[in-house]
């Protein structure tokens, strides 16, 4: 079996000390538009009176951080992180939470849909196969890519209300045949051995502890010969473990994004 890994730096801002400074204009009219008023914002699945508590519990992770760089302890904190932020996600940024290479004379949302069908692209699939989108969010990405390639989008996310959010998108958009979302883990995903005809993930592998244990599950599923696609953050060779203020910006974007281990995923 041929898995491609595509890493893509992102270069929308500038590399500085080993970091990447990365911005991305949103136009949070366009996300109010498609999602929630401010006013509405909720905390997902967490009952209004204990989101304080879950806030509280997602920060005090990281101040123990080795008590959940395990695979049974990662769900339960991304699955707490996506309950407090899917809602402002989805409001002041869309329905891609993800970042994308400005594109000269494209608005930041026609950018965001070619940097997504640039990755169906380059799984070069046929209409009608059937792909997996590994952490598939609200799944921005995954109607993009399911009305430019004709192709059939399994979703998995740990989160059930981003599943609810993003089956209700589907059906609004009339691709909610040619899209289906499950809830579930992808280091344990409910899928049968080589049932995938490509897949990808975009800036959702950075979850697992080890990114070996998603990627030998995602190897799992596809048929063989298929291809696997992943943009993902990274360092480059310019990181410094032992520099304090490397450290810093990496664990400014590991507390911000809940991307654990970006030092550690190395280009």
């Amino acid at each position: 079996m041929c898995i491609l890994v595509v890493y893509r730096l992102l270069e929308t801002g500038e590399v500085n000390g080993g970091g990447a400074f990365i911005f991305a204009g949103t136009d949070s009219r366009q996300a109010e538009q498609k999602g929630k008023r401010a006013v509405h914002l909720s905390g997902g699945s967490i009952d209004k009176e204990k989101v304080q508590d879950k806030y509280k519990q997602y920060w005090s992770f990281f101040r123990r951080p080795k008590e959940i760089e395990t695979a049974d302890k990662v769900p339960a904190f991304v699955d707490t992180f996506y309950n407090l932020v899917t809602d402002i996600y989805e409001w002041g940024w869309g329905q891609s939470f993800h970042f994308s290479p400005s594109i000269p004379g494209k608005s930041h949302r026609d950018a965001t849909r070619v940097h997504e069908e640039m990755a169906v692209d380059l799984l070069n699939i046929k209409p009608g196969a059937r792909i997996l989108d590994a952490g598939c969010g609200v799944g921005g990405p995954m109607r993009a890519i399911a009305a430019h390639s004709g192709a059939n989008v399994v979703g998995i996310t740990i989160n059930e209300y981003q599943v609810n959010r993003a089956r209700m998108h589907n059906k609004k958009a009339g691709l909610d045949k040619q899209c289906e979302v499950v809830c579930g883990n992808f280091l344990q995903m409910p899928f049968d051995d080589n049932s995938f005809d490509g897949a990808y993930s975009i800036e959702a592998t950075c979850h697992a502890p080890k990114l070996e244990e998603v990627y030998s599950e995602i190897y799992r599923v596809l048929k063989p010969g298929s291809l696997y696609v992943s943009y993902e953050w990274v360092t480059t060779e310019l990181y410094r473990g032992e520099d304090p203020e490397h450290v810093e910006i990496i664990q400014g974007i590991e507390r911000e994004t809940r991307c654990r281990g970006c030092a550690a995923t190395r280009i």
